[in-house]
């Protein structure tokens, strides 16, 4: 075979060749784009529930530090016999309290990053490392301790309520969450009032909103550094 013949064949072999691959380059570089700009899009999605989630858990807490607040002004009392509060105080107060706010987190945005690969595509190992920690392992144990916190309310309304032979009405309609309740009769119990089976009742309440207090901080902190990863991420 004539050599130049040799040579044409293989150089259009050599550009055939490089026409295939340079083909399968430019596509996988528009996959990875388009998976990336999926990525961000996602990314920016999760921006925005991580506010909505902060402004959850702020509300949370501003009711918790309320609940907490209450309590202690009723252990104050109990302990001073002063009677600084009126009966009708103490009843509103505890009607006002509430153990049992649970924060849900949104993870409907972080389980899609994860089914469609967006995640491995993350660049920032901090901000992966701390999704994991926040829609995993402080979820199952927010869930954990909302179960406790939900056992523990069922009994601490069954005796205030019962003790106290406490009535409401409560308007569900109003109220950023819960609803409003309004209190409509009851008969004050002043010998379980200073018994110590309701302060310590109480006492099991403010362990409990502080516990859950400290982790919804936590749960916050770690959302604000994920939401400063997160800018960084889809502006990197």
């Amino acid at each position: 075979m004539d050599i130049k013949k040799i040579k044409s064949y293989g150089l259009e072999s050599f550009v055939i060749l490089f026409s295939i691959i340079l083909s399968f380059y430019i596509e996988g570089r528009r996959d990875l784009a388009e998976k990336n700009s999926n990525k961000n899009k996602l990314i920016t999605d999760l921006i925005n529930t991580i506010n909505e989630d902060l402004k959850q858990l702020d509300y949370i807490k501003s009711e918790m530090n309320r609940s907490s607040k209450i309590i202690n002004e009723i252990q104050g009392d109990i302990s001073s016999r002063k009677n600084i509060l009126t009966e009708k105080m103490i009843i509103d107060k505890l009607t006002e309290t509430n153990v049992s706010y649970s924060y849900f987190a949104q993870k409907g945005i972080f389980n899609q990053l994860i089914a469609t690969g967006s995640f491995e595509l993350i660049e920032k190992q901090e901000l992966k490392l701390l999704l994991l920690k926040i829609y995993n392992h402080q979820n199952d144990r927010n869930n954990a301790i909302s179960i406790l916190i939900d056992n523990f309310s069922i009994d601490f309304l069954n005796q205030i309520y019962s003790k106290f032979r406490i009535d409401i009405d409560q308007n569900n309609m109003e109220g950023e969450i819960y609803g409003i309740k309004q209190l409509t009769n009851y008969q004050f119990n002043e010998e379980y009032y200073y018994s110590d089976d309701f302060f310590g009742l109480l006492t099991r309440a403010e362990i409990y909103v502080n516990n859950y207090s400290r982790l919804i901080n936590d749960i916050s902190k770690n959302l604000e550094q994920a939401k400063i990863y997160a800018e960084y991420e889809i502006n990197y």
